[in-house]
């Protein structure tokens, strides 16, 4: 048997390696065909990721499989199931995109090989061909510096550590909270390679990084050359980007690509974002029109060097896009990623150029129920061709994962599906995927669900925060910048599914996917409920009843320790399993406090610690054990004991709310936010080792929880 098949089929069906037949026939069109009987399942395709999503598919289809990063997270079967005739599909979507930038730090970013090896198995059961492949370009980028007279200290101090490295390859930040010892770029580059030799080995086009002018201000200093400042982004320090015109610009993009192409080697789609969420620092088409062509050029000469008569693709994410970058750069050399399928159906400046369609789900990794399941059902890419785009292929885009398994079970599916997907037909199997069978009961649970947290108006997917990660205030409004604390929805009907959704125990509590969802559904009704009862806290401030207040405050920390207790049961959902992956990625105790203090920081302050500039607090806010009790708990009893202390002495309570983007930094200025500001930064500070958390029989701890408060 072929090695590559061989070793999927160990990892993934290690009881039955020998009851595959996979035959890969090398054509030009993805397709798979599968064929059951006689114990063994025949799988014909044109390449191995056709093969492995052919398999998957099949194991979805007959085996009723549902692999999830959130419960069922190992494919469990005691049998293969034969059957007549042959199962096919053409899959018409050429490239199959993978990965935001932010996901790898907001979700991966503390993976080892052996947890990234799990998931390329997954990106190709699920059809994924082309993944984001810029881990190790850290080392690429400290090289390429010392080429240009950096010291050691200079070139790592210009380098963001593993939780922000993402912004710094979308030119937002340089240098953030960079790494102590040279050994961790090196170790970066050995994790980036095996990543990258997996993604090759399965005949993945992996998007490695390119170039796009970004560099770090000290160069100024070493080589005399002309520098532009970008405004600086959330609070940050200026980034620095090299003028386009400038054959210094060449100069170092073609020492860039040099040294990545001698590091990790190269496979023809690389990307880059110039001015990502940022203002150019010259206005003017003239300027951008240089801009694009200065990075088509230069990966146009990188081409001509490497004599392969291969051309280099530009992959460009539409989020940032600048039409007039766009045009001066040829149709067969560029990508564009419309990461939520908006910014092109309507630009005929740039609808013909080709376009991946994607999908936007999640910012920052927060952890609501919710998503439009109906709405995404349409087909994003059948969509943009619908309105004459050329849209080339589909993907998911999201800034964390990890989080509500049904929509992306459904968008995984999409990726693939050449028309609208029925989804009333498509509920009904996923039911009986996730839970290992179905009932009355699941089916009216989840009509009540679809009422509730995955409706399809009335909110933005990107937009769904929660009370208990706010930063507390009378009534929370929002929780980071950009997420509103208020539920969208009805919370008496989310509570009816979750009691309809608990009756279903009897019969389904073995399966893991029903466990992790009466544990997550019973976390959102808590957070509910924490909303809703802030309200009574704030009526009763209103009407100085002392009593009231001081009761509701006691009824709203002893909810927090149900929810920080309810979490607990899901490793999943534990703060400790963040902590201690990241510390098990380190190579040394040193490592291990540089990534403890990176982990905390990225799900909470975020912003520049070195200037108290967290315009992003909260952003990547996660309702999980640890962090809320251990962080959120404790805000919420600050603000509550400030409240009644005022209360009880007559005294007027300001009610401070610094919830927008420019003014978030504010609530510094004030004794509770500065008390509370000292206690942020001294909870990421502290370094403890973590026990890895295990996963336990959450029912009875649901039940309780769920009778209590509903």
């Amino acid at each position: 048997m072929d090695e590559v098949i061989k070793g999927f089929l160990e990892r993934n069906l290690p009881g039955f390696v020998n009851s595959f037949h996979v035959e890969i026939d090398g054509g030009a069109n993805d397709y798979f065909c599968v064929a059951a009987k006689n114990g063994v399942v025949a799988v014909t395709a044109n390449c191995y990721v056709s093969a492995f999503h052919g398999i998957y598919c099949y194991l979805k289809k007959y085996c009723r499989v549902q692999l999830s990063w959130c419960g069922n997270r190992n494919i469990d079967i005691d049998k293969l199931v034969m059957f007549n005739g042959e199962y096919k599909k053409e899959i018409k979507q050429k490239f199959r995109v993978y990965m935001n930038y932010c996901t790898l730090d907001y979700s991966m970013c503390w993976w080892n090989f052996e947890r990234w090896e799990k998931e390329i198995d997954f990106m190709a059961m699920n059809g994924i061909n082309m993944p984001l492949a810029v881990i190790g370009s850290e080392a690429v980028l400290y090289e390429t510096l010392l080429e240009f007279g950096f010291s050691e200290k200079e070139a790592l101090d210009s380098i963001s550590g593993p939780a922000f490295w993402a912004w710094q390859l979308m030119t937002n930040i340089t240098g953030y909270l960079p790494p102590p010892s040279k050994k961790y770029v090196y170790e970066r580059l050995t994790l980036g390679k095996q990543i990258l030799e997996r993604y090759v080995e399965f005949g993945m086009y992996p998007i490695q990084q390119g170039f796009s002018g970004h560099v770090p201000a000290l160069i100024k200093k070493k080589q005399g050359v002309k520098l532009y400042m970008q405004r600086g982004w959330n609070g940050f320090e200026q980034t620095a980007q090299l003028n386009p015109v400038d054959p210094f610009f060449k100069t170092f993009g073609m020492a860039y690509l040099n040294k990545l192409c001698a590091l990790m080697g190269f496979y023809g789609y690389i990307a880059c974002d110039p001015f990502h969420e940022g203002t150019p620092p010259k206005k003017g088409k003239k300027y951008l029109n240089a801009v694009g062509k200065a990075i088509s050029s230069l990966y146009e000469e990188f081409d001509k060097s490497m004599q392969t008569g291969r051309k280099t693709v530009w992959v460009m994410q539409a989020w940032s896009m600048r039409d007039d970058i766009v045009t001066a750069v040829d149709k067969d050399r560029l990508l564009i990623l419309d990461i939520n399928s908006q910014k092109t159906p309507n630009n005929n400046t740039v609808k013909k150029y080709p376009v991946v369609a994607g999908m936007l789900h999640n910012f920052g990794g927060k952890n609501a129920m919710q998503g439009k399941l109906r709405y995404h059902c349409k087909n994003s890419w059948l969509r943009l061709k619908q309105n004459d785009v050329n849209a080339v292929g589909s993907g998911m885009f999201m800034e964390g994962i990890e989080q509500n398994p049904v929509l992306y079970d459904l968008q995984f599916e999409l990726l693939t599906a050449n028309d609208e997907i029925d989804f009333d037909t498509w509920i009904r199997d996923y039911i009986e995927r996730r839970y290992g069978g179905s009932s009355n009961t699941l089916v009216n649970a989840w009509n009540l669900l679809l009422q509730s947290c995955y409706k399809d108006s009335g909110y933005e997917e990107n937009e769904v925060g929660s009370a208990v990660a706010s930063r507390p205030q009378m009534v929370p409004f929002m929780t980071g910048p950009c997420c509103y604390a208020k539920p969208f929805y009805d919370t008496d009907i989310l509570e009816k599914a979750a009691l309809e959704l608990l009756k279903a125990a009897d019969a389904f509590a073995e399966s893991d996917g029903y466990q992790y969802d009466i544990c997550d559904i019973t976390r959102q009704v808590l957070s509910n409920r924490f909303y809703i009862n802030q309200l009574e806290f704030s009526r009763a401030y209103r009407k100085k009843d002392v009593s009231a207040a001081k009761n509701m405050a006691e009824k709203q920390l002893a909810l927090l320790k149900d929810l920080d207790y309810i979490t607990s049961f899901r490793s999943e959902m534990c703060l400790s399993r963040w902590l201690c992956d990241a510390q098990s990625l380190a190579a040394d105790e040193e490592e291990k406090r540089y990534f403890t203090f990176q982990a905390k920081v990225l799900i909470t302050l975020w912003g520049d610690i070195n200037s108290s500039s967290y315009l992003l607090y909260d952003y990547s806010w996660r309702e999980w054990n640890g962090l809320i009790q251990g962080y959120y708990y404790e805000r919420w009893n600050m603000f509550y004991n400030k409240v009644t202390d005022c209360l009880e002495k007559g005294k007027r309570f300001k009610d401070r709310q610094f919830n927008n983007y420019g003014i978030r930094m504010k609530h510094l200025k004030y004794p509770l936010g500065r008390e509370m500001g000292i206690f942020e930064r001294k909870w990421c500070e502290q370094y403890e080792v973590y026990p890895y958390p295990q996963d336990r029989d959450v029912i009875s701890a649901a039940e309780k929880l769920l009778r209590k408060y509903i």
